[in-house]
């Protein structure tokens, strides 16, 4: 009768409820904004990508183009107003203000965008002449002159590459014995070597080129937020020309003005490497 009794008591007795399973928080990184936009839309990477990458090309960032301008007047994939008829608008703009120093730098920038360099580059000195400590104006000249210097750069470089490729002694020879010099010698390493030679007085005159157009840019640009950067691109021409003395004297003034720049340290190394060299050519002389 008690077993009886204690099993209606079980009975009678409420279920006890089984307490719910809270949702665990989200993790740190789940809560974050990039790692969910890596796992749920990886396609907006994509198109960040594209988004900036246009943008460059729009903006015309160093390639001397009026930049999103050109888009809203239509001038994009060649649509819209054609490029004759640009430089005419320009050239009526330079007649009407003979002094108008933005109508110079447009035209410059329409004859850059056809690839007609040189003319772009004889506005460019037609401004000068007007303007001859004009910010803007020369560093557009120097820009011309340095973008030139490099592909000068760029062939003598592959000259000189293919020179060497075509004159390897088998191994073993010796290149100063009668064999040894046929091979290495022949006609046809004669001509890539003068060809090597050519390409690299080529270079050294296009870097002359550009060390000028770089002084009178950082004369223009003394005491300015510019200065820096004009004396840096000084000693990097002059010291692709050979000009020894110029490049020392730019890299000195710009440690003096801008000591913390990022490109300090490599500029030290570079003028300590250029004053040993000078150092031992006294010596050798």
């Amino acid at each position: 009768m008690a077993r009886g009794a204690a099993q209606t008591q079980r009975k009678q007795r409420p279920k006890q409820e089984q307490p719910k399973r809270k949702r665990s928080a989200p993790a740190y990184e789940q809560t974050m904004f990039f790692p969910r936009l890596r796992r749920q839309a990886k396609w907006v990477f994509v198109f960040l990508a594209l988004v900036f990458g246009v943008g460059f090309v729009a903006f015309g960032v160093g390639s001397g183009s009026t930049g999103i301008s050109d888009i809203l007047r239509g001038n994009f994939f060649g649509g819209g107003t054609s490029t004759s008829s640009q430089v005419n608008d320009k050239k009526k703009a330079i007649e009407q203000n003979p002094k108008n120093i933005s109508a110079y730098l447009d035209l410059a920038g329409v004859y850059q965008q056809d690839q007609k360099e040189d003319q772009a580059l004889a506005t460019l000195r037609r401004a000068q002449a007007i303007a001859p400590k004009n910010f803007d104006v020369l560093n557009r000249i120097a820009g011309i002159y340095s973008g030139r210097a490099e592909i000068a750069r760029t062939n003598a470089q592959n000259a000189q590459l293919n020179y060497y490729s075509s004159t390897v002694t088998p191994p073993g020879l010796d290149p100063t014995t009668t064999l040894g010099g046929a091979i290495a010698n022949d006609t046809y390493s004669s001509s890539l070597q003068a060809k090597a030679n050519d390409a690299y007085q080529t270079m050294i005159k296009a870097y002359s080129r550009a060390r000028n157009a770089y002084q009178a840019l950082a004369v223009a640009s003394a005491g300015t937020s510019q200065e820096s950067n004009a004396q840096l691109q000084l000693g990097s021409s002059a010291q692709l020309a050979g000009d020894v003395g110029t490049a020392i004297k730019a890299y000195t003034r710009f440690l003096q003005i801008a000591p913390d720049s990022p490109n300090a340290q490599a500029v030290r190394q570079t003028l300590q490497q250029l004053k040993a060299s000078t150092v031992q050519t006294q010596t050798q002389g």
